[in-house]
């Protein structure tokens, strides 16, 4: 017996029911379509469709694909809501990890969690786990918006299994002090040498002291005054430098000045400002003060590399810039400095961060201690 039908598409016979599955801005109804072999599978797919709506799902949440969701929350929600910085940093994984993912075509209400874990399975075998979370970190500020918006009404994120970081990564990687002494005899043999002592003994992070002026740093009242950040980033296809507020609302404070760094410090702005009137820019307070060769902003990487070049030459272990912000917290912690006062100065917007380093420094020393007990024994 035929089946009963009453639409015809592209030549072939269909049944098609009705139903109004919600109302425009407008409140004018919304009516759609469902469309069926026969008149019990169209009714089939009317019927799911209406009791997920029933559940909450946005109306024609069945055509939301991935790719396309993604891309409209990436720019229009997270992208004016974040840094230049941060946006950048998601750029990347968007553009290298998720953009042309197997994720890409399906619907939304399709995506499971098995579906998730193929994908970071694929990722972790060209790159670190720390690469994946940062991805999943993404993925996760992405689902909890559809479900706000009720595209979708499970988040497939909670029953994924994530790769393990490696805990033997160093949390700790302060200076040694024969390399700081390394490093301060540097600034003798070559000026320029004294933004690694000057980073090493105020622990700002790069951004900060790559964004201070002259006049925030005051030797009359020994004190640095540390309000914003720079970092170059490619923005409209230009690479360049932009300023921005601390990492942190804890991150806007006044550091003192060592007593021991400021006649170093004295000798750096005479070199800057020597620096501006052979290069005829005009000096003043506002000019920057760990400026590059041309009196502009400093990149990073080429701060890196001089950084790399001066402990070659000095015979100091290779370390990252960061590494001397982890020294300024270790000599603090060694030296008996309160928890909460070397967060102040840190600028941590969480003392567990702190203490984190601190807890490094007392296991060292607990260490020390131990070994100290074999001079007993002969």
């Amino acid at each position: 017996m035929a089946k009963k039908t009453n639409t015809i598409i592209n030549g072939l016979n269909y049944f098609r029911v009705t139903a109004t599955v919600g109302k425009d801005a407008d409140g004018i109804p919304i009516r759609k379509q469902f469309y069926g072999e026969s008149k019990k599978e169209a009714e089939a797919k009317r019927d799911e469709y209406m009791a997920n709506i029933n559940k909450g799902l946005a109306v024609n949440y069945d055509k939301a694909l991935f790719g396309r969701v993604f891309k409209e929350w990436f720019e229009n929600v997270l992208k004016p809501s974040v840094t230049h910085s941060t946006y950048t940093r998601y750029e990347i994984d968007y553009r290298r990890r998720i953009v042309d993912c197997g994720l890409s075509q399906m619907r939304m209400t399709e995506i499971r969690a098995g579906n998730i874990q193929a994908l970071y399975n694929t990722l972790i075998e060209t790159n670190t786990a720390k690469t994946v979370r940062a991805v999943h970190k993404l993925l996760m500020q992405f689902f909890i918006y559809c479900l706000k918006t009720d595209v979708i009404i499970k988040n497939p994120l909670y029953a994924v299994e994530l790769p393990k970081v490696d805990n033997k990564t160093k949390i700790n990687t302060a200076l040694s002090d024969d390399d700081i002494n390394k490093l301060q005899k540097a600034v003798y043999d070559n000026i320029n040498n004294f933004i690694y002592v000057f980073a090493i003994f105020s622990g700002l992070r790069e951004g900060e002291i790559l964004a201070l002026t002259h006049k925030d740093v005051d030797l009359d009242s020994g004190t640095i005054h540390v309000n914003k950040s720079v970092k170059y980033l490619t923005i409209d296809g230009v690479y360049k430098p932009v300023l921005s507020s601390t990492k942190t609302i804890n991150g806007v404070r006044n550091v003192p000045i060592l007593d021991s760094i400021k006649h170093h410090m004295e000798a750096y702005k005479k070199h800057e400002e020597e620096k501006h009137n052979r290069l005829g820019i005009p000096f003043t307070q506002d000019n920057i003060l760990f400026s590059s060769c041309v009196g502009t902003y400093r990149d990073s990487r080429s701060l890196l590399r001089m950084f790399n070049k001066t402990c070659k030459k000095y015979g100091v272990e290779r370390y990252t810039i960061h590494s001397l912000r982890h020294t300024f917290c270790t000599i603090l912690a060694k030296k008996g400095v309160h928890l909460k006062t070397a967060s102040v100065l840190m600028g941590h917007s969480d003392i567990s961060i702190t203490a984190r380093i601190y807890t490094s420094v007392d296991d060292a020393e607990k260490r020390k201690g131990i070994e100290r007990l074999s001079e007993y024994f002969t």
